[in-house]
């Protein structure tokens, strides 16, 4: 195989965001889309610039012979049933994070990861965004020395000038309480608690408190803290709201502060999806020396890596980041911290079941 046929399942208001580093990719080829919304795919494809298959049924993209790999861009309580079913079908199999609802859903990905003969990764463009990758090389290389401290601030704000039109209904499947395991926490957390693993490794113990209201998604304000495994490490993870004030946006009214502190120094990632703050995206403090860390930092860069990698993965036979271990690994953790919130007490991920 010299290229990768693609199908995008899911033509919603993501996959303006996963979309372009396939398309821009030398190596792949979107073959086909796939939307129950007929004039949804074709308008994405006249959008991009292609002349893909469309379908409306994902049976039919299981059943093309011309489609090599698929990424899933669709609610999330459908995704481990088309997840299994797209490696039962011989399909390489990407899936938009979270990969599932409950750790029982995510046991058979892995299962069925486990038979193909094919790759499954859930999409965590975070993992590849430059400042963040660039950052845990930091940490690895021992420039920061032992790490005691992540913390991770998602700030919700009153509005942006946004790029992404938003797909009517986007938000309707995720107030559905009955098939989605939470809000925030559970899907802007997925990206949070992706990192900070990465960053620092596996957690002993969780912590948390989350606030529930009438908006399920809302979950504001919430806060968790975790003990990484087999080290005096803690991470602290919030969420805030400044309801009425603008953040400066190119996607959606959210920011990220990320700081990570050491024995040697501290190191900032100062902004995400958001730009509220005029620095350098990356900057490492070092007693009376600070380092400025210019690079790539529109949040578009972690998607386009994100699809990179797993088109390079199929093509060079090796497994894209984020397979269904550490997949389980984020999803029970994230389980902990509702569980922690709803008992009062420390949960051990480990230990669910």
């Amino acid at each position: 195989m010299d290229k990768v046929r693609l199908a995008i399942v899911g033509c919603g208001t993501i996959s303006q965001l996963n979309a372009p580093g396939y398309l821009s990719h030398e190596n792949c080829e979107v073959v086909a889309l796939c939307d129950p919304v007929a004039e949804r795919a074709e308008g994405r494809a006249r959008e991009w610039g292609i002349s893909p298959r469309i379908h409306t049924d994902y049976a039919d993209v299981l059943n093309d012979s011309e489609v090599d790999a698929v990424e899933l861009l669709t609610p999330t309580p459908l995704h481990s049933e088309q997840i299994i079913s797209g490696l039962e079908a011989g399909k390489h199999v990407s899936c938009q994070k979270p990969a599932a609802g409950s750790l029982d859903e995510m046991r058979s990905i892995a299962d069925a990861a486990g038979k193909a003969d094919t790759f499954f990764r859930t999409t965590e463009n975070f993992l590849y965004y430059p400042p963040i990758v660039k950052a845990r090389e930091l940490i690895a290389d021992g420039t920061l020395g032992d790490i005691s401290m992540v913390r991770i601030r998602t700030l919700r704000g009153g509005g942006s000038e946004s790029r992404i039109p938003i797909t009517e209904g986007a938000y309707v499947w995720r107030q559905d309480r009955e098939r989605n395991l939470g809000g925030h926490m559970y899907d802007d957390g997925w990206h949070k608690v992706s990192t900070a693993m990465w960053w620092g490794g596996g957690v002993e113990k969780v912590t948390a408190y989350i606030t529930r209201t009438d908006n399920f998604i809302q979950e504001i304000p919430s806060v968790a803290t975790w003990k990484y495994t087999d080290k005096d490490c803690l991470a602290v993870f919030e969420y805030a709201s400044a309801s009425e004030m603008p953040i400066r946006s190119r996607y959606y009214p959210a920011d990220e502060f990320m700081e990570i502190i050491g024995s040697k120094g501290v190191l900032w990632v100062t902004r995400c999806t958001g730009e509220m703050l005029d620095m350098p995206p990356l900057v490492l403090h070092l007693g009376n020396e600070s380092v400025s860390y210019q690079m790539p930092m529109d949040w578009i860069e972690s998607f386009n890596g994100a699809a990179a990698d797993f088109v390079e993965g199929i093509l060079e036979g090796r497994q894209p980041m984020m397979d269904a271990a550490f997949s389980d690994d984020v999803l029970r953790t994230i389980i902990a911290m509702y569980r922690s919130s709803d008992s009062g007490q420390w949960v051990v991920p480990a230990e669910l079941s």
